[in-house]
């Protein structure tokens, strides 16, 4: 019997593995991949936030950020260049495998190779159903079980948690390439219809080119390669390109009967990049927190689990309602509306606004402001949005 099974060993899951197992609590994650990190589909970026708040070492970095160019679909360029780096790219096997050490010099157990098929509450426990890879069935049982398992949402159905019903599509690959001196960030309906697609630089002659968009992916990524002349490469196998849906919006329900859910199985994603590991890492303490209250106080009903809805959902609500609302009326703007918003930018001191409010972790404020300068949006739709 341990005291919490996290179910899942990505960022969220590792994170709350380890406050739990520092508070003296018996933990064990259990992982269907065979190695922590395989075959993950990540940009890698995290804000310097992130990196302060959970003490992150430095040797993760594999690049900073600290300029960007903006590209429009009629190729008008927008340059930022921040006072100083405000993010890093990772490598996240090289990230996740960290997190999951610091976890096991806390007393965690990690176990690969166990597939959870089924979670079931019982009256003083909760009995966890695992395949591993020789197809035997193995049982687990805990007094409470965090479900942390991403895009994977069979567990949440059964439990009757929440899950998203709205996602993004998201391709990227790794190429060699020259003149990559800042992250490339390009919009348009022909390379991410909806949302956007960037290259960025990762050390060396390499970069990591990817969108998401709301529609037609793999379309949108050979279009994408042809604009930064990639289609063509030697450097580039065909095969290695990664594919996955991206949760978006906001999920009503994450806490139950002696089960929560967190990270991207929770919808703690940022609405506007995509990017769920700073938010599922900032719920993953609220969900710790949580959960040692409810052994301080013996019980782990659906009421007293309920407050972790409360405190993630006033942490990040808004930023994620502001996000989605504002990515999907955006999104339905045409090129040509698109182009004549850069056109304003270039002109209407919007890159100074947006060193003055930029955060990369936090971007509610800045998007309700530089949808101010949008003449394109009607006062009625900045009003829903706000609301």
């Amino acid at each position: 019997m341990y005291d919490v099974a996290v179910i899942g060993a990505g960022p969220s899951g590792l994170n709350a593995s380890r406050r739990l197992a520092e508070r003296g609590l018996e933990v064990v994650v259990l992982e269907k991949k065979s190695r922590i990190g395989d075959h993950v589909i990540c940009t890698g970026i995290i804000g310097k936030e992130a990196f302060q708040k959970f003490d992150l070492s430095k040797d993760l970095v594999l690049e900073e950020i600290q300029r960007i160019k903006m590209i429009s679909p009629y190729s008008t360029q927008l340059n930022y260049h921040h006072h100083s780096a405000f993010a890093n790219v990772v490598d996240r096997k090289k990230f996740d495998n960290y997190l999951a050490g610091i976890a096991q010099a806390k007393g965690v157990e990690i176990k690969l190779e166990n597939h959870v098929f089924d979670v079931s509450v019982k009256s003083d426990c909760v009995e966890i159903s695992t395949k591993v890879k020789s197809e035997d069935v193995k049982k687990y049982t805990a007094k409470v079980a965090l479900v942390a398992t991403g895009i994977d949402f069979g567990l949440n159905k059964k439990l009757g948690l929440g899950y998203p019903r709205d996602f993004l599509f998201g391709m990227q690959a790794e190429f060699e390439a020259d003149n990559f001196d800042s992250t490339h960030i390009f919009v348009g309906n022909n390379v991410a219809p909806g949302a956007f697609a960037w290259a960025v630089p990762i050390g060396g002659r390499k970069i990591r080119a990817g969108l998401v968009a709301e529609s037609n992916p793999k379309v949108c990524f050979q279009n994408l390669m042809k604009k930064l002349n990639l289609d063509q490469s030697k450097n580039f196998n065909r095969n290695h390109v990664q594919y996955r849906a991206i949760a978006q919006g906001l999920i009503s329900k994450t806490s139950g009967e002696r089960v929560l859910s967190v990270g991207e199985a929770a919808g703690q994603v940022k609405a506007t990049s995509g990017g769920g590991i700073y938010f599922g890492m900032l719920c993953s303490e609220f969900a710790s927190q949580v959960i040692c209250k409810g052994f301080e106080q013996g019980s782990f009903s659906s009421k007293v689990l309920a407050e972790y809805d409360k405190l993630w959902k006033r942490a990040i609500q808004r930023e994620i309602l502001v996000g989605y609302y504002a990515r999907k009326l955006c999104g339905k703007l045409s090129d040509l509306q698109i182009e004549k918003i850069f056109q304003i930018a270039r002109s209407d001191g919007v890159i100074p606004l947006i060193k003055e409010k930029g955060n990369f972790d936090w971007h509610g404020e800045l998007v309700l402001t530089l949808l101010k300068r949008i003449p394109l949006l009607t006062e009625r739709k900045l009003k829903a949005i706000k609301s």
